[in-house]
């Protein structure tokens, strides 16, 4: 299955670990047109939060892949959190 890998803001990563948060937004720009145009759901995310090689990490299974035009987003839907890495005591704040 391929992955996709991008970064995140610890406000997010947290929810999404908590799985609080099932819907990833991107804007609806050319980097990510090209980027999603390449990976057809199901895929695996991988989300990083920070650039250290100790930073949190999870990777996500997104099962589907909407266009929102209103909002010019793209909607990943976040299925399975297939992996985590470096993210204990994070699932309590």
């Amino acid at each position: 299955m391929q992955i996709l890998t991008t970064t995140i803001k610890r406000e997010y990563f947290i929810k999404i670990l908590s799985r609080r948060k099932k819907i990833e937004y991107r804007e609806i720009k050319e980097y990510w047109e090209n980027r999603l145009a390449k990976h057809k759901p199901p895929f695996l995310l991988r989300l990083i939060n920070g650039m250290s090689k100790r930073a949190p990490e999870l990777t996500v299974q997104v099962t589907k892949v909407r266009r929102n035009n209103r909002k010019s987003m793209h909607e990943l839907h976040l299925g399975k959190i297939i992996e985590s890495k470096n993210c204990r005591g994070l699932e309590k704040l």
